[in-house]
Protein backbone atom coordinates (compact mmCIF):
# COMPACT_ATOMS: atom_id res chain seq x y z
CA UNK A 1 0.00 0.00 0.00
CA UNK A 2 1.08 3.60 -0.59
CA UNK A 3 0.49 7.03 0.88
CA UNK A 4 -1.06 8.49 -2.30
CA UNK A 5 -4.80 8.59 -2.88
CA UNK A 6 -6.80 7.34 -5.85
CA UNK A 7 -10.46 7.64 -6.84
CA UNK A 8 -11.80 4.93 -9.15
CA UNK A 9 -15.14 5.45 -10.87
CA UNK A 10 -17.31 2.99 -12.77
CA UNK A 11 -20.17 4.11 -15.01
CA UNK A 12 -22.35 2.85 -17.83
CA UNK A 13 -25.73 3.64 -19.40
CA UNK A 14 -27.06 7.09 -18.63
CA UNK A 15 -23.99 8.09 -16.63
CA UNK A 16 -22.46 10.91 -18.68
CA UNK A 17 -24.43 13.71 -16.93
CA UNK A 18 -23.57 12.12 -13.56
CA UNK A 19 -19.85 12.01 -14.42
CA UNK A 20 -19.93 15.65 -15.53
CA UNK A 21 -21.64 16.70 -12.30
CA UNK A 22 -19.20 14.67 -10.20
CA UNK A 23 -16.10 16.12 -11.88
CA UNK A 24 -17.38 19.69 -11.53
CA UNK A 25 -17.69 19.14 -7.80
CA UNK A 26 -14.10 17.95 -7.30
CA UNK A 27 -12.55 21.38 -7.61
CA UNK A 28 -8.96 22.13 -8.61
CA UNK A 29 -5.76 20.86 -6.97
CA UNK A 30 -7.27 17.53 -5.99
CA UNK A 31 -4.69 15.50 -4.00
CA UNK A 32 -5.68 12.27 -5.72
CA UNK A 33 -5.69 10.73 -9.18
CA UNK A 34 -9.07 9.87 -10.71
CA UNK A 35 -9.41 6.81 -12.94
CA UNK A 36 -12.66 6.29 -14.82
CA UNK A 37 -14.17 3.38 -16.71
CA UNK A 38 -17.27 4.27 -18.70
CA UNK A 39 -18.87 1.73 -21.05
CA UNK A 40 -19.19 3.55 -24.39
CA UNK A 41 -19.43 2.39 -28.01
CA UNK A 42 -16.31 3.18 -30.07
CA UNK A 43 -17.99 5.91 -32.11
CA UNK A 44 -18.81 8.01 -29.01
CA UNK A 45 -15.54 7.75 -27.09
CA UNK A 46 -14.14 11.01 -28.45
CA UNK A 47 -17.35 12.83 -27.67
CA UNK A 48 -17.24 11.59 -24.06
CA UNK A 49 -13.66 12.76 -23.56
CA UNK A 50 -14.43 16.20 -25.03
CA UNK A 51 -17.58 16.58 -22.94
CA UNK A 52 -15.82 15.69 -19.71
CA UNK A 53 -12.83 17.88 -20.48
CA UNK A 54 -14.98 20.98 -21.06
CA UNK A 55 -16.67 20.85 -17.68
CA UNK A 56 -13.92 19.48 -15.45
CA UNK A 57 -11.67 21.67 -13.31
CA UNK A 58 -9.06 18.91 -13.67
CA UNK A 59 -7.31 17.88 -16.91
CA UNK A 60 -9.01 14.85 -18.50
CA UNK A 61 -6.94 12.51 -20.67
CA UNK A 62 -7.00 8.94 -21.91
CA UNK A 63 -5.14 6.42 -19.82
CA UNK A 64 -1.75 5.43 -21.20
CA UNK A 65 -0.04 2.09 -20.71
CA UNK A 66 2.74 2.12 -18.09
CA UNK A 67 2.31 5.87 -17.47
CA UNK A 68 2.65 7.26 -13.93
CA UNK A 69 -0.49 7.99 -11.95
CA UNK A 70 -0.42 11.68 -11.04
CA UNK A 71 -2.71 13.46 -8.55
CA UNK A 72 -5.01 16.16 -9.82
CA UNK A 73 -5.69 14.42 -13.14
CA UNK A 74 -8.55 12.36 -14.55
CA UNK A 75 -7.67 9.30 -16.61
CA UNK A 76 -10.35 7.70 -18.79
CA UNK A 77 -10.08 4.10 -19.99
CA UNK A 78 -9.62 4.04 -23.78
CA UNK A 79 -12.03 2.15 -26.01
CA UNK A 80 -11.43 -1.60 -26.08
CA UNK A 81 -8.83 -1.55 -23.29
CA UNK A 82 -9.10 -2.53 -19.64
CA UNK A 83 -7.61 0.06 -17.29
CA UNK A 84 -5.64 -1.22 -14.30
CA UNK A 85 -3.63 0.58 -11.62
CA UNK A 86 -0.85 -0.27 -9.21
CA UNK A 87 0.97 1.79 -6.60
CA UNK A 88 2.57 4.13 -9.12
CA UNK A 89 1.44 3.38 -12.68
CA UNK A 90 -1.60 2.61 -14.80
CA UNK A 91 -1.75 -0.20 -17.32
CA UNK A 92 -3.89 -0.97 -20.35
CA UNK A 93 -4.89 -4.45 -21.41
CA UNK A 94 -6.72 -5.91 -24.38
CA UNK A 95 -7.25 -9.06 -22.36
CA UNK A 96 -10.52 -11.01 -22.40
CA UNK A 97 -13.75 -9.12 -21.81
CA UNK A 98 -15.25 -9.09 -18.33
CA UNK A 99 -19.01 -8.77 -17.92
CA UNK A 100 -19.14 -8.64 -21.72
CA UNK A 101 -17.22 -5.34 -21.71
CA UNK A 102 -13.75 -4.02 -22.41
CA UNK A 103 -13.04 -1.81 -20.56
CA UNK A 104 -14.84 -3.32 -17.59
CA UNK A 105 -15.26 -1.68 -14.20
CA UNK A 106 -14.45 -4.57 -11.88
CA UNK A 107 -10.81 -5.06 -13.02
CA UNK A 108 -9.98 -1.42 -12.28
CA UNK A 109 -11.64 -1.60 -8.86
CA UNK A 110 -9.93 -4.91 -8.07
CA UNK A 111 -6.50 -3.54 -8.94
CA UNK A 112 -7.10 -0.43 -6.80
CA UNK A 113 -8.19 -2.62 -3.89
CA UNK A 114 -4.92 -4.55 -4.05
CA UNK A 115 -2.59 -1.57 -4.53
CA UNK A 116 -4.26 1.19 -2.52
CA UNK A 117 -6.54 -0.40 0.08
CA UNK A 118 -7.77 2.26 2.52
CA UNK A 119 -6.13 4.96 0.37
CA UNK A 120 -8.69 4.33 -2.40
CA UNK A 121 -12.24 5.57 -2.90
CA UNK A 122 -14.56 3.65 -5.21
CA UNK A 123 -17.62 5.11 -6.93
CA UNK A 124 -20.41 3.39 -8.90
CA UNK A 125 -22.69 5.53 -11.07
CA UNK A 126 -25.64 4.91 -13.37
CA UNK A 127 -25.75 1.75 -15.48
CA UNK A 128 -27.57 -1.49 -16.26
CA UNK A 129 -26.96 -4.91 -14.71
CA UNK A 130 -24.16 -5.16 -12.13
CA UNK A 131 -20.65 -4.43 -13.43
CA UNK A 132 -18.86 -2.70 -10.56
CA UNK A 133 -20.54 -4.61 -7.72
CA UNK A 134 -17.81 -7.23 -7.28
CA UNK A 135 -15.09 -4.61 -7.60
CA UNK A 136 -16.73 -2.25 -5.12
CA UNK A 137 -17.03 -5.14 -2.66
CA UNK A 138 -13.30 -5.85 -3.12
CA UNK A 139 -12.56 -2.20 -2.33
CA UNK A 140 -14.79 -2.36 0.74
CA UNK A 141 -13.04 -5.54 1.91
CA UNK A 142 -9.69 -3.74 1.53
CA UNK A 143 -10.70 -0.82 3.73
CA UNK A 144 -11.47 1.65 0.94
CA UNK A 145 -14.35 4.13 1.12
CA UNK A 146 -17.22 3.21 -1.19
CA UNK A 147 -19.73 5.57 -2.76
CA UNK A 148 -22.80 4.88 -4.90
CA UNK A 149 -24.99 7.27 -6.84
CA UNK A 150 -28.47 7.45 -5.34
CA UNK A 151 -30.57 5.11 -7.52
CA UNK A 152 -33.36 7.69 -7.51
CA UNK A 153 -30.90 10.16 -9.10
CA UNK A 154 -29.51 7.68 -11.68
CA UNK A 155 -30.92 7.38 -15.18
CA UNK A 156 -30.31 3.62 -14.94
CA UNK A 157 -30.60 2.44 -11.36
CA UNK A 158 -29.55 -1.21 -11.73
CA UNK A 159 -25.80 -0.78 -11.17
CA UNK A 160 -26.20 1.53 -8.15
CA UNK A 161 -28.83 -0.76 -6.62
CA UNK A 162 -26.66 -3.84 -7.12
CA UNK A 163 -23.60 -2.10 -5.69
CA UNK A 164 -25.57 -1.00 -2.64
CA UNK A 165 -26.86 -4.54 -2.13
CA UNK A 166 -23.51 -6.34 -2.49
CA UNK A 167 -21.04 -3.81 -1.08
CA UNK A 168 -23.12 -1.94 1.52
CA UNK A 169 -21.62 1.34 0.31
CA UNK A 170 -20.53 3.93 2.85
CA UNK A 171 -22.29 6.78 1.03
CA UNK A 172 -25.29 6.98 -1.30
CA UNK A 173 -25.74 10.45 -2.80
CA UNK A 174 -26.99 12.28 -5.90
CA UNK A 175 -24.24 12.75 -8.46
CA UNK A 176 -23.96 16.50 -7.83
CA UNK A 177 -23.09 15.84 -4.18
CA UNK A 178 -20.51 13.12 -4.82
CA UNK A 179 -17.77 15.43 -6.13
CA UNK A 180 -17.60 17.65 -3.03
CA UNK A 181 -17.70 14.54 -0.83
CA UNK A 182 -14.79 12.96 -2.70
CA UNK A 183 -12.78 16.15 -2.46
CA UNK A 184 -13.32 16.17 1.28
CA UNK A 185 -12.53 12.46 1.70
CA UNK A 186 -9.20 12.47 -0.15
CA UNK A 187 -8.04 15.53 1.77
CA UNK A 188 -8.65 13.72 5.06
CA UNK A 189 -6.17 11.23 6.46
CA UNK A 190 -6.96 7.60 5.66
CA UNK A 191 -7.67 5.28 8.57
CA UNK A 192 -4.69 4.41 10.76
CA UNK A 193 -5.71 0.78 10.93
CA UNK A 194 -4.99 -1.54 8.03
CA UNK A 195 -7.82 -3.69 6.70
CA UNK A 196 -6.52 -6.95 5.24
CA UNK A 197 -8.92 -9.03 3.15
CA UNK A 198 -8.84 -12.82 3.51
CA UNK A 199 -5.72 -14.18 1.87
CA UNK A 200 -7.70 -16.41 -0.49
CA UNK A 201 -9.44 -13.33 -1.90
CA UNK A 202 -6.21 -11.42 -2.37
CA UNK A 203 -4.68 -14.41 -4.16
CA UNK A 204 -7.76 -14.65 -6.38
CA UNK A 205 -7.72 -10.93 -7.24
CA UNK A 206 -4.01 -11.05 -8.01
CA UNK A 207 -4.43 -14.03 -10.34
CA UNK A 208 -7.32 -12.31 -12.13
CA UNK A 209 -5.31 -9.10 -12.59
CA UNK A 210 -2.25 -11.04 -13.72
CA UNK A 211 -4.41 -12.85 -16.28
CA UNK A 212 -5.47 -9.51 -17.75
CA UNK A 213 -1.92 -8.19 -17.76
CA UNK A 214 -0.87 -11.34 -19.66
CA UNK A 215 -3.95 -11.02 -21.92
CA UNK A 216 -5.33 -14.40 -20.91
CA UNK A 217 -5.47 -17.27 -18.45
CA UNK A 218 -5.14 -21.04 -18.47
CA UNK A 219 -6.89 -24.05 -17.03
CA UNK A 220 -4.38 -24.65 -14.26
CA UNK A 221 -4.89 -21.08 -13.00
CA UNK A 222 -8.66 -20.93 -13.10
CA UNK A 223 -9.02 -24.38 -11.54
CA UNK A 224 -7.52 -22.93 -8.36
CA UNK A 225 -10.12 -20.14 -8.23
CA UNK A 226 -13.34 -22.09 -7.94
CA UNK A 227 -15.46 -25.08 -8.88
CA UNK A 228 -16.49 -26.19 -12.34
CA UNK A 229 -19.94 -24.79 -13.22
CA UNK A 230 -22.67 -26.47 -15.33
CA UNK A 231 -22.53 -23.82 -18.07
CA UNK A 232 -20.36 -22.80 -21.00
CA UNK A 233 -18.75 -19.42 -21.67
CA UNK A 234 -21.00 -17.45 -24.06
CA UNK A 235 -17.91 -15.66 -25.41
CA UNK A 236 -15.75 -18.66 -26.39
CA UNK A 237 -17.75 -21.79 -25.54
CA UNK A 238 -15.26 -23.07 -22.97
CA UNK A 239 -16.06 -24.43 -19.51
CA UNK A 240 -16.75 -22.02 -16.65
CA UNK A 241 -15.63 -22.07 -13.02
CA UNK A 242 -17.69 -20.46 -10.27
CA UNK A 243 -15.53 -18.14 -8.17
CA UNK A 244 -15.72 -17.65 -4.43
CA UNK A 245 -16.62 -14.28 -2.93
CA UNK A 246 -19.67 -12.25 -2.08
CA UNK A 247 -20.83 -11.70 -5.68
CA UNK A 248 -21.93 -14.66 -7.80
CA UNK A 249 -19.18 -14.76 -10.47
CA UNK A 250 -17.83 -17.09 -13.14
CA UNK A 251 -14.64 -17.26 -15.21
CA UNK A 252 -13.47 -19.43 -18.12
CA UNK A 253 -9.89 -20.60 -18.62
CA UNK A 254 -9.30 -18.18 -21.52
CA UNK A 255 -10.08 -15.29 -19.16
CA UNK A 256 -13.65 -14.19 -19.86
CA UNK A 257 -15.44 -13.36 -16.60
CA UNK A 258 -19.06 -12.74 -15.70
CA UNK A 259 -21.32 -12.01 -12.81
CA UNK A 260 -24.38 -14.26 -12.77
CA UNK A 261 -26.48 -11.46 -14.30
CA UNK A 262 -24.06 -10.90 -17.17
CA UNK A 263 -23.67 -14.64 -17.70
CA UNK A 264 -27.44 -15.05 -17.97
CA UNK A 265 -27.60 -12.13 -20.43
CA UNK A 266 -24.69 -13.53 -22.45
CA UNK A 267 -26.25 -16.99 -22.61
CA UNK A 268 -29.50 -15.36 -23.71
CA UNK A 269 -27.69 -13.61 -26.55
CA UNK A 270 -25.97 -16.87 -27.52
CA UNK A 271 -29.32 -18.67 -27.53
CA UNK A 272 -30.86 -15.97 -29.74
CA UNK A 273 -27.95 -16.18 -32.19
CA UNK A 274 -28.33 -19.96 -32.32
CA UNK A 275 -32.06 -19.67 -32.95
CA UNK A 276 -31.56 -17.20 -35.80
CA UNK A 277 -28.95 -19.55 -37.29
CA UNK A 278 -31.40 -22.46 -36.99
CA UNK A 279 -34.14 -20.40 -38.64
CA UNK A 280 -31.81 -19.55 -41.54
CA UNK A 281 -30.79 -23.20 -41.99
CA UNK A 282 -34.42 -24.39 -41.93
CA UNK A 283 -35.47 -21.77 -44.48
CA UNK A 284 -32.62 -22.84 -46.77
CA UNK A 285 -33.60 -26.50 -46.28
CA UNK A 286 -37.23 -25.75 -47.18
CA UNK A 287 -36.20 -23.88 -50.34
CA UNK A 288 -33.86 -26.70 -51.38
CA UNK A 289 -36.54 -29.36 -50.82
CA UNK A 290 -39.01 -27.33 -52.93
CA UNK A 291 -36.38 -27.05 -55.66
CA UNK A 292 -35.79 -30.81 -55.62
CA UNK A 293 -39.53 -31.42 -55.85
CA UNK A 294 -39.90 -28.99 -58.76
CA UNK A 295 -36.90 -30.53 -60.53
CA UNK A 296 -38.32 -34.04 -60.15
CA UNK A 297 -41.74 -32.89 -61.35
CA UNK A 298 -40.19 -31.29 -64.45
CA UNK A 299 -38.39 -34.55 -65.20
CA UNK A 300 -41.42 -36.78 -64.65
CA UNK A 301 -40.22 -38.25 -61.36
CA UNK A 302 -43.57 -38.09 -59.65
CA UNK A 303 -43.02 -40.64 -56.90
CA UNK A 304 -40.58 -38.41 -54.95
CA UNK A 305 -42.17 -35.02 -55.61
CA UNK A 306 -44.85 -35.36 -52.92
CA UNK A 307 -42.32 -36.55 -50.31
CA UNK A 308 -40.08 -33.52 -50.85
CA UNK A 309 -43.03 -31.13 -50.72
CA UNK A 310 -44.07 -32.68 -47.39
CA UNK A 311 -40.56 -32.30 -45.96
CA UNK A 312 -40.44 -28.70 -47.14
CA UNK A 313 -43.77 -27.97 -45.49
CA UNK A 314 -42.51 -29.47 -42.23
CA UNK A 315 -39.38 -27.27 -42.33
CA UNK A 316 -41.55 -24.22 -43.02
CA UNK A 317 -43.69 -25.00 -39.97
CA UNK A 318 -40.54 -25.08 -37.83
CA UNK A 319 -39.44 -21.78 -39.37
CA UNK A 320 -42.77 -20.20 -38.44
CA UNK A 321 -42.48 -21.47 -34.85
CA UNK A 322 -38.93 -20.19 -34.47
CA UNK A 323 -39.80 -16.82 -35.97
CA UNK A 324 -42.73 -16.46 -33.58
CA UNK A 325 -40.44 -17.30 -30.63
CA UNK A 326 -37.78 -14.80 -31.71
CA UNK A 327 -40.22 -12.00 -32.47
CA UNK A 328 -41.91 -12.49 -29.10
CA UNK A 329 -38.74 -11.19 -27.46
CA UNK A 330 -37.49 -14.50 -26.06
CA UNK A 331 -34.95 -15.11 -24.75
CA UNK A 332 -34.81 -11.85 -22.83
CA UNK A 333 -31.38 -10.22 -22.96
CA UNK A 334 -29.83 -7.73 -20.58
CA UNK A 335 -28.09 -4.67 -21.92
CA UNK A 336 -26.03 -1.73 -20.86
Amino acid sequence: MIAGRVIVIGASSGATPAIEALLRGLGANLPAAVLLVRHVPPYSAGHLLNALGRGSPLPVTLGTDAAPVEPGRVYVAPVDRHLLVDAAHMYLSRGPRENRARPAIDPLFRSAALSYGAHAVGVVLSGRLDDGSAGLLALKQSGAITVVQDPADARCAEMPCSAMHHADADYCLPAAEIGPLLSQLVRAHPPETTVTPPRRLMVQWRKEIDALRRHGSDISTVETLGELAPASCPECGGPLWQLSGGVHRFRCHTGHAFTAQHLAAGLGEAAEEALWAALRALEERARMLRRIADHDAANGIGFSMQTYHERAAEAERHVASLRLLLLSGLPANGGR
